[in-house]
């Protein structure tokens, strides 16, 4: 699967479509985290900048999400 900036398709910005790019799960776009990637300088010869959409889940998955100090507040009154 191509990152958005590398496929022409959509903007690094906006997901193209409405799905996961690790489980191809359907998803609407306001669910979706956005993860960007760019390389260091001794990496940027070899790779390029990249933005990919996943869930939440995929997300939760490769330990990139964090929960809002507001969730975690409710979580604690609950």
């Amino acid at each position: 699967m191509k990152s958005i900036g590398s496929s022409g398709a959509g903007s690094p910005e906006t997901p193209r479509n409405e799905e996961c790019y690790r489980c191809d799960r359907a998803v609407a776009p306001a669910f979706l985290f956005k993860v960007s990637v760019e390389p260091s300088s001794g990496l940027s010869k070899k790779y390029g900048n990249s933005v990919r959409y996943c869930c939440e889940h995929c997300a939760a998955a490769m330990n990139l999400s964090d929960f809002s100090h507001q969730w975690t507040q409710q979580l604690d009154r609950g």
